[in-house]
């Protein structure tokens, strides 16, 4: 009998912890992203993604891993070639391949679209030491840095 309260317990708490992902589509969840760093490195970038849970999610994702935000992090970089370097309850941590070229001793960076509106990016470029700042985005902005 004490077992079986147990049991139930364990459901009511797992149940609790689903219910804040069980709205919407699978990649709206309730992840917003925040801010987005993008560090260009030649040819390729750094993305950091800032994101916030909630307080229910970040149990979940510390309880299942981070695997569920895959998802979301996959609908709104979906016109970029990356990698997942890292992901936690707080921020993702992305290398984009591909995203600039060279010519002329400049690497070129043409516009490509976000899968939604982006709160605040900050870009770093290898020729500046302060990064250029950009409110409400949906698409990273063109730009040319020196290689």
């Amino acid at each position: 009998m004490k077992s079986a309260i147990s049991v139930i317990v364990l459901l009511i708490i797992v149940l609790a912890l689903l219910t804040p992902f069980s709205n919407g589509t699978p990649e709206r969840r309730s992840l917003e992203i925040t801010t987005l760093t993008i560090d260009f490195i030649k040819t390729d970038a750094i993305f950091t993604v800032n994101y916030d849970l909630g307080s229910l999610p970040k149990m979940f994702i510390l309880l299942m891993g981070s695997k569920s935000l895959e998802p979301k992090i996959e609908s709104v970089f979906s016109e970029f070639d990356y990698d997942i370097i890292k992901m936690d309850q707080e921020k993702a941590v992305l290398r984009v391949k591909n995203v600039s070229w060279l010519d002329k001793g400049y690497y070129f960076h043409d516009s490509i679209k976000f899968g939604e509106y982006i709160d605040t990016v900050y870009v770093y470029t290898t020729d500046s030491p302060r990064p250029r700042e950009y409110s409400h985005i949906n698409s990273t902005q063109p730009t040319f840095y020196r290689s």
